[in-house]
C-alpha cells in the first residue's frame, strides 16, 4: 500500500495542484499547452512523466517564481534586444534564487530543468562565428547560472565561454564586469534592479572600448576600427537616440543618481509592482546606441545594441518541447483541469431546518455502523485446511480435493481511514439540492463519530474557485452544520473537485483513503473525470451517490441513486458500509 500511495503522491496532477497552492499561483493542467500569462500557469499532461516530471515541476517552479516576484512591466522598458535578453536572464537568476530560499525542494527540480535545457543543445558554448551580442549572452548565461545558482552543468562551461568572448571584447570589460557582478548580483531587490545591471554591463563594455581607444591615442597608435561581425550592418540607429533622451528625462524626473558606480539601488528605489514606474540606472546615457565618433564605424558596443539575431529564450523552447509531448484522451481530444481552490464554502448561516431529515438519518446509520464496526474489529474469518469448526456451505469443495472448509477467526484491527465527501451544488442540482445537502450531512455526521476515521467535506463549484472546502479535516462537523445549507448555481467542475479531494486525501497519509461524490452525474468535463478515475484507481476507494439520476454509473463503479429523503438510510448505509470495509 505504501508503494502505491507514493506513486499517487508523485503523480503530475497531485504534485502540480499541491505546488500551485503552496506557491500561491493558479495551475491549469492541459492536454496540449505549457504557458503562462502572468497569473495562471498551464501545464501539459505528459505520457513520459517518469522521464520529464522533474523537468515539468522545475518549469512550474520557475514560472511560479515569476508570478510571485517579477514585475512584468520591466521588460517593456528595455530599449534593445540585448538589453531585454540580459534583463530577462538576470531576472531569472534572481527569482529562482528567491523561490529556492522559500521552498528548498525546488532546487532539485530547477536543476533538473536546466540540465534538460542544456542536454537539448539550447545553451552551447558561444561560437566565434556568432554575432557579438550572442557571444556575450551565452557567456553570461553560463556564468550567472554556474556561479550564482550553482548549476553544475554550466560550471565547466564558464572557462570555455570566456576563452571565446575574450577574443571579441577588450580586457578592461571583464575587469569591470567582474566588479559589477560581484557587487550587485547578490543584492537584487526587484525586477528593475535587473534592468539596471543589464544596462551597467553594456555601459561597462562601452567604457572599456573608450579606455582602449584612449590608450591607443595616448601611445600614438592609430585607433583600431572594430569590424562588424558577419552579416552585420555598421549603420547607426537614430531611433535609439530618442530612446536615450526619453530615458534621461525619466531619470531626472525620478530624481535618482546617474552615477555609473551604482547600477543597483537600495530596496527603497525598487518600483512597486502594483504601480510600476521607470526607474533610473547608471549608464542610461551610455546605452543610447549612438555611433562612436572616435571611430570610422560602429563600435562593438553599438553593434550589440543594434543586433536582433539573438539566442532563442530557453523558456520558450522548453514550453514548446513539453507541449509537443502532451497526452490526449482516448478520443484524441485534449482536456483541461483547473486546480483553483476557492474560499471556505457553505453559507454557515445556522439554519438547519432543511437538514433535519439528514441529521435524524445519520443517527440511525451511526448506531448501526458502530455495532458492525465493533464486530468487524474484534474478529474476521477465513477458510483453512484444519480447524474445529466446519463451514457447511463449503463442504462441496472436498469433492474436488479442496480441504479449505474449516473456519478460522483472526483478530483484526481496522486501518485508519480518511474520507473526503464532495457535494455537487451546480445549477442542475437546483431541484435536488436539499436531498444532496441532507445526504452529505448524514454521511459526515455518521463517519465523524467512528473511531480511527476522519472526514473532510467540499463543495463544487466553490466560492471563487472550482472547489471550496466546507469542513476541513480535523474540524468538528456538528458545530458547523450551517455550512451544509448550500444553494445551487454554476457549472459542474467534478474533475477539479476530484483532483482537490485526491490531493487532500494523499496528504492525510492514512492507510485507507475514500472519496464519496454526491452529484447528479453530469460533469463539465467527462474526459477529465475518466482520467482522474484512472489516476486514483487502486489508491483511493471512490463511491458515488446519484441524486435523482443514474448518470453516475457512467463514471463510477460503486454507486447508488436516491430521489427522496426516505431512501437516505438504506443508500447511505450501503455506501458507509463499503467505506468501512464491512461485508454486507
Amino acid at each position: 500500500m505504501r508503494h502505491q500511495k507514493t506513486a499517487l503522491e508523485r503523480a503530475l496532477p497531485i504534485v502540480a495542484a499541491a505546488y500551485g497552492e503552496q506557491f500561491g499561483v493558479r495551475v491549469v493542467l492541459s492536454g496540449s499547452d505549457a504557458c503562462t500569462n502572468g497569473q495562471t500557469i498551464v501545464l501539459p499532461m505528459l505520457d513520459s512523466l517518469s522521464e520529464l516530471k522533474d523537468v515539468l515541476f522545475g518549469y512550474l517552479a520557475h514560472e511560479s517564481a515569476h508570478i510571485r516576484d517579477s514585475d512584468f512591466t520591466t521588460l517593456s522598458r528595455c530599449r534593445s534586444a540585448i538589453e531585454r535578453n540580459l534583463t530577462n536572464l538576470i531576472e531569472d537568476i534572481r527569482i529562482e534564487g528567491l523561490i529556492q530560499d522559500a521552498f528548498p525542494g525546488t532546487r532539485f527540480t530547477l536543476t533538473a530543468m536546466e540540465e534538460y535545457i542544456h542536454a537539448q543543445g539550447w545553451t552551447p558554448v558561444p561560437s566565434s562565428e556568432e554575432n557579438e551580442a550572442s557571444q556575450l549572452f551565452r557567456y553570461l548565461y553560463h556564468r550567472l547560472y554556474g556561479e550564482y545558482l550553482s548549476r553544475e552543468v554550466y560550471q565547466p562551461l564558464i572557462t570555455a565561454s570566456r576563452q571565446v568572448v575574450e577574443q571579441t571584447f577588450p580586457a578592461g570589460f571583464f575587469v569591470r564586469l567582474d566588479g559589477l557582478l560581484g557587487k550587485y548580483m547578490t543584492n537584487l531587490q526587484c525586477s528593475d534592479d535587473c534592468l539596471k545591471v543589464a544596462r551597467a554591463i553594456l555601459k561597462a563594455l562601452k567604457d572599456a572600448e573608450d579606455e582602449k581607444q584612449q590608450q591607443q591615442t595616448d601611445s600614438g597608435e592609430a585607433p583600431q576600427q572594430d569590424k562588424p561581425s558577419q552579416g552585420e550592418s555598421s549603420g547607426g540607429s537614430g531611433s535609439q537616440d530618442a530612446d536615450a533622451n526619453e530615458s534621461t528625462s525619466e531619470n531626472q524626473g525620478a530624481g535618482e543618481s546617474d552615477s555609473p558606480e551604482d547600477p543597483a539601488t537600495a530596496p527603497s528605489s525598487c518600483t512597486d509592482q502594483a504601480n510600476p514606474s521607470v526607474s533610473s540606472d547608471p549608464g542610461d546615457n551610455s546605452t543610447d546606441g549612438t555611433m562612436d565618433q572616435s571611430s570610422n564605424g560602429a563600435s562593438t558596443h553599438d553593434r550589440i545594441l543594434q543586433e536582433t539575431d539573438l539566442p532563442e529564450d530557453t523558456a520558450n523552447q522548453l514550453r514548446d518541447a513539453l507541449s509537443s509531448q502532451a497526452r490526449k484522451d482516448q478520443s484524441g481530444q485534449h482536456f483541461q483541469i483547473d486546480s483553483t481552490v476557492g474560499e471556505l464554502g457553505g453559507n454557515d448561516r445556522g439554519d438547519n431546518g432543511q437538514l433535519q431529515a439528514g441529521i435524524l438519518t445519520s443517527s440511525a446509520i451511526r448506531s448501526r455502523l458502530i455495532g458492525l464496526l465493533q464486530a468487524q474489529t474484534r474478529q474476521s474469518q477465513r477458510l483453512h485446511i484444519r480447524g474445529r469448526r466446519v463451514d457447511g456451505r463449503r463442504l462441496s469443495r472436498l469433492a474436488s480435493g479442496d480441504a479449505r472448509v474449516f473456519i478460522q477467526r483472526d483478530e483484526t484491527s481496522r486501518p485508519d481511514t480518511s474520507v473526503h465527501v464532495l457535494l455537487d451544488c451546480s445549477g442542475s442540482m437546483q431541484h435536488q439540492q436539499e436531498i444532496a445537502n441532507q445526504a452529505t450531512v448524514s454521511l459526515a455526521l455518521a463517519i465523524s463519530t467512528i473511531p480511527k476515521c476522519d472526514i473532510a467535506v467540499s463543495m463544487f463549484p466553490g466560492n471563487g474557485g472550482s472547489v471550496s472546502p466546507m469542513i476541513r479535516r480535523g474540524q468538528p462537523v456538528r458545530p458547523n452544520l450551517g455550512r451544509f445549507c448550500v444553494d445551487s448555481g454554476g457549472g459542474t467542475p467534478l474533475a477539479e473537485a476530484m483532483l482537490y479531494a485526491a490531493r487532500e486525501l494523499t496528504a492525510s497519509h492514512k492507510a485507507r483513503q475514500v472519496m464519496i461524490v454526491i452529484t447528479d452525474g453530469d460533469p463539465n468535463n467527462p474526459q477529465a473525470v475518466n482520467y482522474l478515475n484512472g489516476l486514483i484507481k487502486g489508491h483511493i476507494d471512490t463511491y458515488a451517490i446519484g441524486i435523482g439520476s443514474p448518470a453516475v454509473k457512467r463514471f463510477f463503479e460503486n454507486w447508488c441513486v436516491i430521489s427522496d429523503v426516505s431512501q437516505l438510510q438504506s443508500a447511505l448505509f450501503s455506501i458507509a458500509s463499503n467505506v468501512l470495509e464491512l461485508d454486507m
